[in-house]
């Protein structure tokens, strides 16, 4: 039987085939396969070998067990409590391989580019992004994610996947990857204003907004007070997959915005 999977193993090897169909043949063959040792413990049973059929029994509702969870997990979008597999990723402390390791993908670290601040030292600021600043963060943001920069996948999630989650939750899904930063962003004094520029690098870098507040204090008081430095940019919003009918999904297109958190010091 192990042959056989190895058989299997290589044979797939040459072709370009993802895991879950991977994971989906192996369950077939192992469900195919689990049938002989049911053949042989009832031969043992029959020739009176009763521990040994007791054994091979044994043996065989053990992987019918298994198999079953891999047809739940591998064949359908949903769970059952009886998989054991959440408390064995306990107790390896690891993680249940095809689950987490599908969705988590790896992405640009998450590494300020001016970088870090203690937690007391950060807060959240308004911006507002005109017309011109829009077109530019829109600009921007295309250019990251075309240089992998930015993952805009809808967290790899399938149709099939999005539609469940959105009736489920009651939520759209976006096609940006959360908190991810941007390689670079700069604070800009422009007259009165304090314009935030992001880019590839700083060459290339564009104003996509400027701020209104830091925290609760508007920023022309807050100026006065404190020395403001830019501590990190997300990118956020822009488009979206929402359930549509007859098991499809429709992209909603939203503006790209922006979450930028300011470092502040008391001059």
């Amino acid at each position: 039987m192990l042959s056989f999977l190895d058989m299997i193993n290589h044979s797939l090897g040459y072709f370009n085939v993802n895991s879950k169909l991977k994971n989906q043949i192996y369950t077939a063959v192992g469900f195919v396969g689990d049938w002989y040792l049911f053949y042989v413990a009832i031969r043992f049973f029959i020739n009176h070998a009763w521990l040994r059929g007791f054994l091979f029994m044994l043996a065989f509702i053990a992987l019918m067990y298994a198999v079953a969870m891999n047809v739940i997990y591998y064949f359908t979008d949903k769970t059952t409590k009886l998989d054991p597999s959440p408390k064995i990723e306990k107790l390896l402390g690891g993680r249940r391989v095809g689950e987490e390791n599908r969705k988590v993908q790896p992405v640009s670290p998450n590494i300020p580019a001016n970088g870090l601040f203690e937690n007391d030292q950060v807060l959240p600021a308004t911006v507002a992004v005109n017309e011109h600043e829009q077109a530019n963060l829109n600009r921007v943001v295309k250019q990251l994610i075309e240089h992998n920069l930015l993952i805009a996948d809808y967290n790899q999630m399938s149709e099939k996947e999005i539609i469940n989650y959105n009736r489920k939750e009651k939520r759209s899904v976006p096609a940006l990857r959360p908190d991810q930063t941007v390689p670079y962003f700069e604070l800009v004094p422009t007259g009165s204003r304090l314009e935030v520029y992001i880019g590839m690098n700083q060459m290339e870098r564009l104003a996509v907004g400027h701020l209104t507040s830091v925290g609760l204090t508007e920023v022309v008081t807050a100026r006065k007070n404190y020395k403001l430095f830019l501590a990190n940019v997300f990118i956020t919003d822009g488009p979206e997959k929402i359930a549509g009918r007859s098991q499809t999904t429709i992209v909603k297109e939203h503006e790209y915005g922006l979450n930028v958190k300011v470092a502040y010091k008391t001059k």
